[in-house]
C-alpha cells in the first residue's frame, strides 16, 4: 500500500514537471513575424519588431511571451502605439540595451503594463533618431508611458535617483542629421526648379500671346489701309468719269456793244 503511494507521488511529480515544461517554450530571438507560435521565453538574440503590417500575426506571435533575455528592438516602424509586449514581465540584456527604439517615424505610445523587471547594459532604454524622443516631452500620455518604464528601471536597479543616465540614452546619428538637412534642401531645390519651369512657361506664353496680338494688329492695320486705298482709288475714278461725261461750259465774255452813230 505504501509502495503504491510512492509510485503515485512520483507520477504526480513527473506530470507536474511535464506540464511546466509544456507551458514554457524557449525560442531564439529573431524578427517577430518569423517567430514560432507559443513562445514564452526569448533568448540568444534580440526580439526584433520591424515590419508590422500584419497586426493579427504579430499579436499572435507575442501574446504568450513573458520573458525576454536578449533585448527588444523596435526599428523603423510606422505605428503610433506599441502594445505587443504588454504581457511581458521581464526584459533584460547583458550585452546591450534592454529596449531600443530606432527611427520610428510616428511612435507616440507604448504599453508595458505587465513589466516587473527592466535591465540593460550599460543603459536600459535607447532612443535613436526616434519620434518618441520629442513626443515624450510634449504629450502627457506619452510622458506617463515614459515614467512607467523609468519606475520599473529604478525598481529593478534598486536606486533612488530618478531619470538616471543608466535608464535612458538618446542618440542622434550623423547619418540622420545629414538626412534631416538634405531632405529640406532637396525639397526646396525641387520647388525652386518647379517655379522656374512654371515661370518660363508663363513667360513663353506671354511672348507668344504678345506676338499673336501684334501680328493680328498688323494684319488689321494693313487691311484697313488697303481698304482705304481701294476706296480712295474708287472715288477718284468715279470723279474722273463724271468730269469726262459732263458738257463743256462756255464762260461768257463781256464785249462793248457798238453804239449807233447818229447824224447830226
Amino acid at each position: 500500500m505504501r509502495w503504491n503511494h510512492v509510485v503515485a507521488l512520483i507520477s504526480l511529480l513527473l506530470m507536474s514537471q511535464l506540464s511546466v515544461d509544456a507551458a514554457e517554450k524557449t525560442c531564439r530571438g529573431k524578427e517577430v513575424k518569423e517567430l514560432e507560435d507559443g513562445c514564452t521565453i526569448i533568448n540568444e538574440a534580440p526580439l526584433i519588431f520591424r515590419d508590422l503590417k500584419d497586426e493579427a500575426l504579430i499579436k499572435r506571435k507575442t501574446e504568450t511571451i513573458s520573458i525576454i533575455e536578449h533585448g527588444v528592438e523596435v526599428i523603423e516602424t510606422n505605428i503610433e502605439s506599441f502594445d505587443y509586449l504588454k504581457n511581458a514581465t521581464k526584459i533584460s540584456n547583458k550585452e546591450g540595451p534592454a529596449i531600443i527604439f530606432r527611427k520610428n517615424q510616428k511612435l507616440k505610445r507604448f504599453n508595458f503594463d505587465g513589466l516587473k523587471y527592466l535591465k540593460g547594459d550599460p543603459v536600459d532604454v535607447v532612443l535613436e533618431d526616434d519620434h518618441f524622443s520629442s513626443e515624450g516631452s510634449s504629450s502627457s500620455q506619452s510622458f506617463h508611458d515614459w515614467m512607467f518604464l523609468e519606475h520599473i528601471s529604478r525598481s529593478t536597479h534598486q536606486r533612488t535617483e530618478k531619470c538616471s543616465k543608466q535608464f535612458l540614452e538618446v542618440r542622434t546619428t550623423k547619418e540622420s542629421s545629414d538626412e534631416d538637412f538634405k531632405l529640406p534642401a532637396i525639397i526646396a531645390m525641387g520647388v525652386f526648379a518647379l517655379l522656374c519651369i512654371v515661370s518660363l512657361i508663363l513667360i513663353w506664353n506671354w511672348f507668344k500671346h504678345r506676338r499673336s496680338v501684334e501680328k493680328n494688329d498688323k494684319k488689321t492695320t494693313e487691311k484697313t489701309d488697303e481698304k482705304n486705298k481701294t476706296k480712295n482709288s474708287s472715288e477718284a475714278g468715279t470723279k474722273s468719269l463724271e468730269k469726262s461725261k459732263s458738257p463743256a461750259t462756255e464762260i461768257p465774255t463781256k464785249s462793248k456793244s457798238a453804239e449807233p452813230t447818229g447824224s447830226k
